[in-house]
């Protein structure tokens, strides 16, 4: 089993003449290691020593188990031998308990202090698995600050480099996939598989504003009974299993898809579709309802908080393709969402052609659905201390996710301040209106509904999004505010949100703070 696996996963050197693809990795670039001076440590400072330290220091981080975003400016801030982060990759580290266990001395490794050491790092060490030397190290994510001409959601970025990817089989009845990533806060939130005529595999990896795809065609039968879970041992380590349908070793696990390991941004992705099943539909207002879609057995998907996913029908000939942001019920303790289920909370137009074909579907029948994309994340809500949603519509939909995290971690004793601007027509417009009040009179967030056309009775705020109704009703903010406590989610109507960013900007935000959904 051993030189089987040996083969297959190509350590093997490559055949010159090879003409088909068993599994085998792309070439990779070799970097040659320039060598340098090892030190003498002290006693008790070995590998082995530093492990036990690491895995027994309460808070080694000094995050208190928080993962932050941190800015190069405040990076900057931590170059002392006493106050030292680093980063690679991405991620950053703080490595002031590690300075006296690093073989190369301390003076090699203040070399990073301060900064973002990804290129010092790969030209001395791009064999070592930082992740796990210094996992309990992590302070969070490296986030770039962009300036004044340019946006965070325009600023170009660089194409990451590539996952790396390995399997085994365990036994004769399974196959074991790995993926390797340096995203040491992935969940399972981030990943996409689609078995496709039990054969084909793909797998998407959201990262970072990214899709990296996984693509293979087994030369064996696989079950659609996929699990999916990132590594106890090693984070951001993607694990997943497969059963086979026949139980016997195979001498050969088939052959990559020519977009496997490819990266590509998320805008720019062409989703996977697949058949969803409507297995309910109730109303939430008198023009919108709450459908229910069950997934298919050979696909894992579990929406991350703010993403949406696509739904696609033939009329005419002509293919009507429409995103609807993942929702599940606001507040609701005994959720019965499952993790075979996409919950959607779609308004009617009469006058639109997605919608009417919507509510003619029955229960049992099938839509087409697409996997999930976005670009939100909502690991920057775990350092907020003010929290602003500005939704019009059904741009509250991706509100309702953030709420619910948000209700969760303020019953773990985080102090946040959270503020619902939501802007309707008329009171009957609003959504999960009952649900919003209960919320608020639970002092869980701050709810202001805000109505164009008020009936009489109307004693809430009127008129549409305006300067002084955001200074009466948000906090101020200055230049000195720490641009990771504050978060300004914004959804709605494509005049709306422009307006509503252009406004929140005039009274004090900025690109730093803002997030706009779009899809």
């Amino acid at each position: 089993m051993n030189s089987v696996r040996t083969y297959i996963c190509c350590i093997k050197p490559r055949e010159q003449n090879q003409t088909m693809n068993f599994l085998q990795p792309p070439a990779q670039t070799i970097t040659t290691n320039k060598t340098r001076a090892q030190v003498a440590l002290a006693p008790r400072h070995g590998l082995m020593d530093w492990i036990r330290k690491m895995n027994n220091t309460p808070d080694i981080s000094g995050t208190n188990g928080k993962i932050l975003n941190v800015t190069l400016e405040e990076l900057a801030k931590h170059n002392k031998k006493t106050d030292c982060w680093t980063a690679i990759a991405g991620n950053v580290y703080n490595i002031s308990p590690y300075l006296d266990f690093h073989p190369g001395g301390v003076d090699e490794i203040m070399r990073g202090a301060g900064i973002d050491a990804t290129t010092l790092f790969q030209e001395i060490h791009s064999w070592v698995n930082f992740g796990s030397m210094l996992e309990k190290c992590l302070v969070g994510r490296l986030i770039s600050k962009p300036n004044s001409n340019e946006t965070a959601s325009t600023k170009p970025k660089s194409l990451p480099p590539r996952l790396r990817f390995d399997f085994r089989q365990p036994d004769s009845k399974s196959l074991k996939l790995f993926i390797y990533t340096t995203y040491l806060t992935l969940t399972t939130e981030n990943i996409f598989v689609h078995i496709e005529n039990s054969k084909k595999i793909s797998i998407l990896v959201f990262i970072d504003g990214f899709v990296h795809t996984i693509a293979i065609e087994l030369f064996e039968l696989v079950t659609n009974d996929i699990t999916v879970h990132i590594s106890t041992n090693s984070r951001g380590q993607i694990e997943i299993d497969l059963k086979k349908q026949n139980d016997q070793i195979w001498k050969t696990i088939g052959k990559f898809a020519s977009n496997h390991l490819s990266v590509c941004p998320v805008q720019d992705f062409e989703p996977i579709y697949f058949m969803a099943t409507l297995i309910k539909r109730s109303p939430v207002t008198h023009d919108s309802d709450w459908y229910t879609f069950s997934l298919p057995s050979n696909i894992f998907m579990l929406p991350p908080i703010g993403y949406h996913i696509r739904l696609r029908q033939s009329k005419d000939g002509i293919l009507i393709v429409k995103p609807y942001t993942v929702v599940n019920k606001l507040n609701n303790e005994q959720n019965l969402s499952s993790d075979q289920t996409i919950e959607l909370l779609i308004k009617h137009y009469t006058d639109r052609t997605m919608t009417p074909m919507l509510q003619k579907l029955n229960i049992g029948d099938t839509i087409e659905m697409s996997s999930f994309e976005g670009t939100f994340d909502y690991t920057k809500i775990n350092t907020c201390k003010t929290l602003i949603l500005v939704a019009a519509g059904t741009g509250l939909t991706p509100m309702i996710r953030i709420i619910n995290y948000v209700i969760k971690q303020t019953e773990n004793q985080v102090d946040m301040n959270v503020i619902l601007l939501f802007f309707n027509k008329t009171q009957d417009d609003i959504l999960c209106g009952e649900e919003l009040q209960t919320i608020s009179k639970q002092n869980k967030i701050i709810v202001h509904d805000i109505l164009s056309r008020p009936g009489p009775e109307w004693t809430g705020e009127t008129g549409y999004i305006r300067g002084e109704l955001l200074h009466r009703l948000l906090p101020s903010i200055s230049s000195t505010t720490n641009v990771t406590e504050t978060l300004v989610c914004v959804c709605g109507p494509t005049p709306f949100s422009k307006l509503a960013i252009d406004l929140l900007k005039e009274h004090g935000y900025n690109d730093n703070c803002l997030h706009l959904f779009l899809a």
